[in-house]
């Protein structure tokens, strides 16, 4: 990165929504207190927790701005438009209650904005790699590399590694109309696409985020949130519909029902793989030999199960 040109002023707002935090929350603010480049504004919002997280926040000793917010539980797109309403700052990062940057995150985000934007580039959206701590002890690294228009990378995948990876010019959010709070699954994906359909997206080729997934998410508890899918699908296909080609429209709705289909075969709900596996032929009869056909084999090892299930059944009455 050059450093002919001294940094340009920017202030930066952290927005955290938070359900029940108690356990992680003082971690995650003291990852912030912990930054090369301290955020100038740090808002916390209470979305219903009925727990002492509020008070954890309130007794937090920070070296930077600390705002605590309240709001029934309405999720996590409101609860983010709720902090960006009270922000005021140039960029706002996202992070969730139980998520921690690493110490050099907003130093070498705000450093690579600077560098594009010296080049005349159109940046809305800077993320970072993230390493991924699952609560069984596995890890994984979620590594895409974005350096640019990324809008048709979405319909196939999010390609954000993370919520938590993100800052975001606040008036780009803004413009946007903030997060569709109608959403409670997918929110942050439908976002991303509507910055990438205007704006560019560069990705610090750096691990800068430890992200926790615990047993209250989707592959752990996949019938909550299917329904919370379903609606994102119609949600994303009455606004992009149009501008996709016929087969991008079937790879949108394959890909996010396999996401589900493949949660509920590894917990051995097979009455589930079937019935998403049906709204995939629904969809396109492509479902047969989507993602090289491994929704369809899981589909009649399901089939084979439940067969055999009834057929135990009955001999035993």
């Amino acid at each position: 990165m050059s450093d002919q040109a001294p940094s340009l002023p920017h202030t930066v707002c952290v927005v955290i929504p938070m359900y029940n935090g108690a356990d992680s929350i003082e971690q995650t603010l003291a990852s912030l207190a912990e930054q090369t480049r301290l955020p100038d504004h740090v808002i916390v919002i209470d979305d219903g927790s009925t727990d002492d997280g509020p008070q954890r926040v309130r007794d937090f000793v920070a070296p930077f701005r600390l705002t605590l917010l309240h709001q029934a539980n309405e999720g996590q797109a409101s609860a983010r438009n709720h902090g960006m309403r009270h922000s005021e700052e140039t960029f706002v990062g996202m992070l969730d209650a139980d998520d921690q940057w690493r110490p050099r995150k907003l130093e070498l985000q705000l450093a690579l904005y600077d560098e594009l934007t010296r080049q005349g580039r159109p940046v809305g959206l800077i993320d970072c790699y993230t390493q991924v701590n699952y609560s069984d002890g596995r890890q994984q690294l979620d590594n895409h590399r974005k350096s640019g228009r990324h809008f048709y990378d979405f319909i196939h995948e999010n390609v954000v590694n993370g919520v938590s990876t993100a800052l975001v010019k606040r008036d780009v959010i803004m413009q946007l109309g903030g997060f569709d709070a109608s959403l409670r699954y997918s929110e942050d994906r439908y976002m991303w696409t509507r910055i990438a359909e205007h704006w560019e997206v560069h990705t610090v080729p750096e691990v800068l985020l430890e992200r926790t997934v615990n047993a209250g998410n989707m592959t752990a508890n996949p019938k909550k949130y299917y329904p919370n899918k379903l609606r994102f699908i119609d949600v994303y296909l009455a606004r992009y519909g149009e501008q996709l080609s016929k087969q991008q429209r079937i790879d949108f709705v394959l890909g996010n029902h396999t996401d589900f289909l493949n949660a509920f075969s590894r917990k051995g709900e097979h009455a589930e793989v079937i019935g998403v596996y049906r709204r995939m032929l629904d969809c396109s009869w492509q479902a047969l030999i989507f993602d090289s056909g491994k929704p369809t084999l899981r589909y009649l090892y399901a089939c084979a199960k439940t067969w055999r299930k009834a057929a135990a059944s009955t001999t035993a009455h």
